[in-house]
């Protein structure tokens, strides 16, 4: 077998382990996060990295039945992000979906955050905001319609028109 006698057990999970090890100048993402803390928050924010975090709720109830603590994650100046996972761990590849079952969870959480979470965010993680994620002059994003909202909030009739 592999000898790991040099191996030392922390009193640190994973993300505590490996935060200081990641370069200050790498965009992370950090996904899923169904069992991160608030002390993990607080750990990281004691760092000069660039940790974004990404939810993808749908695969979070499929695989462990369970969601992230967003309200430990929204107060602190971190880039948020969706996801969908993949097929594997999920019904389908819905952005509306993801944040259908955010609101549904989190009723606080208002239109607004959870489309700048999909669209935005996703774009600053991957480097491409001048270009994309959001309605401004000289960007090319693409344009979706939201239609059957109540009052600004998703409900199960609510779909995706895309229109550019």
């Amino acid at each position: 077998g592999l000898d790991i006698d040099f191996f030392k057990p922390q009193a640190r999970n994973s993300l505590q382990s490996i935060v200081p090890l990641l370069g200050n100048r790498q965009n992370v993402l950090m996904v899923h996060n169904t069992f991160t803390s608030m002390k993990d928050v607080y750990f990281i924010r004691r760092f000069d990295k660039k940790i974004n975090w990404c939810f993808c709720p749908e695969a979070n109830l499929y695989i462990e039945n369970a969601l992230p603590k967003v309200n430990i994650f929204t107060h602190h100046g971190f880039n948020i992000t969706l996801g969908t996972d993949s097929l594997a761990s999920n019904t389908k590849l819905c952005m509306l979906n993801e944040m259908r079952v955010l609101q549904q969870h989190f009723p606080e959480l208002t239109l607004d955050c959870l489309v700048e979470w999909a669209t935005l965010n996703g774009a600053k993680f991957l480097g491409i905001e001048d270009e994309k994620g959001s309605i401004e002059v000289g960007k090319t994003p693409g344009l979706n319609l939201l239609t059957d909202l109540d009052r600004l909030k998703i409900t199960p009739e609510t779909k995706v028109q895309k229109l550019i």
